[in-house]
């Protein structure tokens, strides 16, 4: 199976899906709620307990608790933001706090990018092409950077498989540095990622 086989798996498998900064998360309210219909079922609890407890040096109970916590606040029709799903954990568990800092900022991206990933598959009608775009800054993991400079080379924008395929290389790459290659079908290159990827259009 290929990696793009795995995304696509992942994809499908019922956990649908970068957050950088608190006000870079979905914080909404008022007449910007969110639609009921955009986040039902967007964490499946048993998946993601798994893949927390797999990657993270917590027992399964913890990964548990997380994973609830990233259902209840990642499907709230109010929005949500890091903070609303760390602080009530920081409580709760002991955990120290960049380890639940790091667990939560990337399964929320992770979330995140695989419902990104995945609506712009479906709304797929042939010859798209993507990009990753994200800050460029001392804190800009060399996975993201050099991804973008290879993305950059090869005309600006290529097609997702293509892309997936970019991440991997470059997780690979630095894999002793931080490069997450192993959790390339959570579409997570690195912890803490920062980077959305985006719809190439042409004016």
């Amino acid at each position: 199976m290929g990696l793009f086989d795995k995304v696509s798996d992942a994809l499908s498998s019922g956990d649908s899906s970068g957050s950088d900064e608190e006000n870079e998360s979905v914080e909404t309210g008022g007449v910007f709620d969110v639609p009921e219909w955009a986040v039902k079922d967007r964490v499946n609890v048993e998946k993601r307990t798994g893949i927390v407890y797999e990657h993270y040096d917590v027992t399964e109970e913890q990964a548990r608790t997380i994973a609830q916590k990233l259902k209840e606040e990642l499907e709230s029709t109010e929005g949500y933001s890091q903070r609303s799903v760390r602080s009530p954990l920081e409580d709760e568990l002991d955990i120290d706090d960049e380890l639940l800092e790091t667990i939560v900022w990337t399964e929320m991206a992770s979330i995140e990018m695989l419902d990104r990933v995945n609506t712009y598959l479906d709304q797929e009608t042939g010859g798209e092409v993507y990009k990753i775009s994200g800050p460029d800054d001392d804190r800009t993991h060399p996975v993201t950077e050099e991804a973008i400079e290879e993305i950059e080379d090869r005309g600006g924008a290529v097609p997702m498989k293509e892309l997936a395929e970019i991440l991997l290389e470059k997780a690979e790459k630095y894999e002793g540095e931080g490069g997450t290659p192993e959790r390339m079908e959570h579409w997570v290159p690195h912890e803490r990622f920062r980077f959305s990827i985006v719809r190439h259009v042409d004016f």
